[in-house]
């Protein structure tokens, strides 16, 4: 599978997660309503309704695909079909299925997992879309696809962040070490 793949597919992809959020919305409804989470956990203050996550989801896809398009012709991009981005989204939609499952049983192992991204960030670039889209998949059932949109948004510019940063510091030192 190239990555021309997902450029001349772009629909089809981006309709197919929203189906998987329809998907996901109607066995909510079925099964003792559709879920709003509410901010900070309070009855009073603003809800988000997992209905919004037919617009959410379909948009950070189509947004996703329109970046791996996009990252084609730079020197992030050293692989030459779509295998690197289909790993990415799978190896992330298991991490999010066993965050959900350590959230759920209310593990203490789930603050370990997630403080290893940290570490795992200042060596291997955790930031592209793609972990996004497979987290948000993987935690759906138990989060809705807003709740892991959003707090994947933020724990991306943190792993952006984290991987860029040194590297950053790194190249300024050494350039004023060699002048």
């Amino acid at each position: 599978m190239n990555s021309d793949f997902y450029q001349k597919n772009k629909l089809l992809i981006t309709f197919g997660f929203a189906l998987l959020v329809l998907a996901h919305l109607i066995f909510e409804y079925f099964h003792g309503g559709v879920v709003t989470h509410y901010l900070l956990q309070d009855d009073s203050l603003p809800g988000l309704s997992n209905w919004l996550g037919l617009i959410t989801l379909p948009i950070v896809v189509w947004v996703t695909l329109l970046r791996i398009d996009k990252r084609k012709g730079s020197s992030e991009h050293n692989e030459r079909n779509g295998s690197v981005i289909l790993y990415r989204f799978i190896t992330s939609v298991l991490f999010g299925v066993l965050v959900s499952y350590l959230f759920s049983i209310e593990s203490s192992f789930l603050d370990y997992m997630m403080l290893s991204l940290f570490v795992l960030s200042l060596f291997i670039p955790l930031y592209f879309g793609e972990f996004l889209v497979g987290f948000t998949v993987g935690t759906m059932y138990v989060f809705g696809a807003n709740i892991p949109i959003i707090g994947g948004l933020v724990l991306l510019l943190i792993l952006f962040v984290l991987y860029r940063l040194p590297r950053f510091v790194y190249r300024f030192v050494q350039s004023k070490i060699r002048r």
